[in-house]
């Protein structure tokens, strides 16, 4: 039997991305991490980490545990819904594949995401 989980993304907001790359890419051991413009929003993909830089209230609104990749998105959405947790968003299309977000029946929201084919 196969993990479904295939990697786990830690969300960590900044204030100034260009200042906090160096930190992550550190500790990840990464030379150059991959960045997204969206409007309103900065991603930097750095190992294990997924740092965001944008307003107040777009971070809010994005706000969540973590991402976790997954093999196969309709399992992990059952998984949750399937012991007490419920979806909060989509399924919908996302950059480079799908995604549901999740909120585990402790309040815990999660982003799995299923990188397309």
């Amino acid at each position: 039997m196969s993990t479904m989980i295939k990697s786990v993304a830690f969300r960590v907001e900044v204030d100034d991305l260009a200042a906090a790359l160096p930190t992550y890419q550190e500790l990840a051991d990464v030379d150059e991490p991959s960045l997204y413009e969206f409007p309103g929003l900065t991603l930097a993909s750095v190992g294990p980490f997924l740092l965001l830089q944008g307003a107040p209230e777009t971070l809010t609104a994005l706000r969540r545990n973590g991402t976790l990749t997954v093999s196969d998105l309709d399992a992990a959405v059952a998984a949750f819904v399937g012991n007490g947790g419920s979806i909060v968003d989509g399924p919908a299309a996302s950059a480079g594949g799908f995604r549901t977000i999740v909120r585990d029946r402790d309040g815990n929201v999660f982003e799995c995401f299923q990188p397309g084919a």
